[in-house]
């Protein structure tokens, strides 16, 4: 081979197994869906798990949240003091709660994290992919419409 020839190569084209890839995205968008499943179940064990620190927190917001209206009405010493004591109770409350909620929240980060991964950058590209990509919709199908009909 002389160096004026040059061997060029060409791209192979690469048949595109359309079946597979279809099935690849059915796995993705069950994968999206399972992890968003896990957020939510690990969200209501979270809810069940901090339910009285959570109860603890709404009455002492609304116990500090009227005892305001009322000092704004007629400022008294007996308010103002409650109205400081409430706060502080409820700071400490609001610490009892995140740090309940800690664990759960370590667990569902990522899974949030996943399904926004999934939903912004994964499922688009694969819909390009299969030749689909996502336009900007502005009116509803008619499934769509009929589907969420608030029924009678």
């Amino acid at each position: 081979m002389s160096a004026k020839t040059k061997q060029t190569t060409k791209p192979v084209p690469v048949e595109v197994d359309r079946q597979a890839l279809q099935e690849a995205f059915v796995e993705l968008v069950g994968e999206r869906y399972g992890y968003w499943l896990g957020r939510r179940v690990t969200q209501q064990e979270m809810t069940t798990a901090t339910k009285e620190q959570s109860k603890t927190v709404h009455e002492l917001t609304k116990t500090v949240n009227t005892a305001i209206e009322a000092y704004i009405e007629t400022p008294t010493d007996d308010l103002r003091t409650q109205i400081v004591t409430g706060r502080k109770n409820l700071a400490t409350a609001k610490k009892t709660v995140k740090t309940a909620r800690e664990p759960f929240q370590k667990k569902m980060t990522p899974l949030a994290k996943a399904v926004r991964y999934c939903d912004n950058v994964a499922i688009p590209d694969s819909l390009k992919e299969l030749g689909h990509p996502i336009q900007p919709r502005f009116s509803l199908s008619d499934w769509v419409q009929d589907a969420i009909k608030p029924k009678k």
